[in-house]
């Protein structure tokens, strides 16, 4: 088992504290309507970057209508409307684009027990828990486990610390033996892209596109079948 500390220095701790504010306005909107938006990925562990993505999501199925409205109401309107499907099993969600480096996302139909579980583990935190300043650990694109400490973080490679990793996670080592085997494996392969993307049109609602879908393609609707 083999820890490494990380120190932030004070231009990392301004970064984060930025950031962290930018999510907390366009989770608002949502908390406020009770969607119970979660931030997840290096902004719940704290480990940013210049580059680091503000990953908004929904858990469960919405209105994409009242949605955008909500945003609206607070002066937040979208760039690009995406439906995106990372694979033929993954359930498509919808993402408004904010920014290159910012999108708020839900699911277009209800997700299996383990596609929420990805959340668990890439380190996720709800709209109080952003207010209260709470950082969570959680595993990055890398396979690292990200602990956060007073001082910054520790790091923990986690295809060598499974069960460690799982503990301190929260979660059963398999599940993040499976994870890493998938990571791994795109890695390898060099996967970067996703099944199906598909930008909205303006005269249209995420919910008419993914009926579209639903009518030619067979292996979606089966996919629905399976979550009931």
């Amino acid at each position: 088992m083999s820890y490494r500390e990380v120190v932030y220095d004070e231009s990392r701790w301004r970064l984060l504290r930025s950031l962290r504010e930018k999510a907390l306005k366009l989770m608002k909107p949502l908390a406020d309507r009770g969607l119970n938006p979660i931030i997840y990925g290096s902004i719940a562990r704290g480990d940013v970057r210049d580059d680091s993505d503000i990953d908004i999501f929904i858990q469960y199925p919405v209105s994409s209508a009242m949605v955008e409205l909500y945003l609206q109401e607070y002066g937040i309107k979208p760039m690009e409307r995406l439906l995106i499907q990372a694979t033929p099993s993954h359930v498509p969600k919808a993402y408004l684009v904010i920014d290159e480096l910012t999108s708020i996302s839900f699911p277009l139909c209800r997700m299996r027990s383990d596609e929420l579980g990805f959340y668990k583990l890439a380190g996720r935190i709800e709209y109080g828990e952003l207010k209260a300043n709470r950082r969570v650990p959680g595993m990055n694109k890398q396979l690292i486990l990200i602990i956060p400490t007073l001082r910054g973080h520790e790091e923990l490679p986690v295809e060598h610390n499974v069960e460690e990793a799982a503990k301190i996670l929260g979660v059963d080592p398999a599940t993040l033996r499976n994870r890493v085997r998938v990571l791994k494996r795109r890695r390898e392969l060099g996967r970067t892209g996703v099944y199906r993307k598909l930008e909205i049109p303006q005269d249209k609602t995420f919910e008419e596109v993914f009926e579209e879908l639903l009518a030619r393609d067979p292996a979606l609707r089966r996919r629905l079948r399976t979550i009931g």
